[in-house]
């Protein structure tokens, strides 16, 4: 990514973090395939709801090296309707909400949670959906990113994967998956103070939830 780009960026996104549109409705989204060449997929998103409460959280520094390099107690996952990203407990180094900036120019309100495996560490699907962006390029805040849209309980809600590696996403605009599918893998892309991924969830009147008490209220044997 150039520096110029990462200038111009900087004013709004954490080195560690992402966002989504400020709202999402009925509309046609561009975004970028593993190609590289533009993809774009209609959505009909009418969905309100508001935030859940902020979850509890660990702290820990960001794993350079190694596939699950570290592991922590913050979650268990199970073979369910609804999963974590990753099949066991890693550090969460900074979670949703307001925090110290942990960067210059990086904002105090994140919204989502940075997760902390280590480089390489396989990162899947948190439902079934359709795979509403997918970018492969480095040329954005969030990296290689994809968004995948869902339906669980009857409500809309997205999921974002961003900052994996170049060369691991795995999916593409339109594309169906499963839960337990294989998005890409953690990577530094974008906008990123070292490798971990931003996991992001949105409601579909565009408000921010915490993707950590969502998962912890969802995620079960």
């Amino acid at each position: 990514m150039s520096s110029a780009v990462a200038l111009a960026l900087s004013f709004a996104l954490p080195a560690s973090g992402a966002s989504f549109p400020a709202s999402v409705s009925s509309d046609t989204v561009e975004a970028s395939g593993s190609d590289g060449e533009a993809q774009s997929l209609d959505l009909d998103i009418q969905v309100t709801g508001a935030p859940l409460d902020r979850g509890t959280y660990v702290s820990a520094s960001a794993i350079t090296t190694g596939v699950y390099a570290q592991t922590a107690s913050t979650f268990v996952n199970y073979s369910g309707a609804i999963q974590w990203p990753f099949l066991t407990g890693v550090p969460i180094s900074s979670g949703f909400g307001w925090r110290e900036s942990p960067c210059p120019g990086c904002p105090q309100d994140h919204n989502g949670i940075d997760m902390n495996p280590g480089a390489g560490s396989a990162i899947q699907a948190v439902a079934d959906g359709v795979v509403r962006e997918a970018s492969a390029s480095d040329s954005s805040q969030w990296g290689v990113y994809a968004i995948i849209d869902h339906v669980v309980d009857g409500e809309k809600i997205s999921s974002l994967y961003a900052h994996m590696a170049v060369g691991t996403l795995a999916l593409r605009a339109g594309d169906s998956v499963s839960v337990g599918d294989l998005v890409g893998k953690v990577g530094d892309t974008g906008l990123s103070g070292g490798p971990h991924l931003h996991l992001g969830m949105m409601r579909a009147d565009g408000t921010y939830i915490d993707p950590y008490a969502w998962l912890s209220a969802k995620v079960n044997p």
